[in-house]
């Protein structure tokens, strides 16, 4: 909510889906009638590792003064088969090449984590991926 005079925000989502996962994300961006000059940017990235995973991005705006700044960007994908036949041509395995592209996924969440934290999320990443993909 931006209720006073150049205020910002920015918001940066991410998600991960395999087996069928589903990811919805739903945000309100509210500008008061005083919020004159506010900046708000929301990115939403998701990655879907199978083809039944879904992911939904439902943004909500709400501008009641004109000379304001507001972007929404959504990118969703996919593993890209490229990357994998690059990786393995290094000769690093399919399982640990996708291993790769998702902890660089996830990357920028875990570098904003102590690094115990980050550590055990890569951890967790690895035990949710291992035989999962592919």
């Amino acid at each position: 909510m931006h209720n006073a005079k150049n205020t910002s925000s920015v918001v940066n989502a991410k998600s991960i889906s395999k087996n069928g996962g589903k990811c919805t994300y739903r945000s309100l961006i509210k500008v008061n009638e005083n919020g004159e000059g506010a900046k708000s940017s929301v990115s939403c990235e998701s990655l879907m590792l199978d083809d039944i995973s879904t992911s939904d991005t439902i943004p909500t705006s709400e501008i009641r003064n004109d000379n304001v700044e507001i972007s929404h960007e959504a990118k969703i994908g996919k593993i890209s088969d490229k990357a994998i036949f690059y990786l393995m041509c290094r000769g690093i395995s399919e399982e640990e090449a996708k291993a790769m592209i998702v902890r660089g996924f996830a990357y920028p969440i875990s570098k904003e984590l102590p690094l115990e934290y980050a550590v055990e999320m890569n951890n967790l990443i690895n035990l949710e991926l291992e035989g999962a993909i592919g």
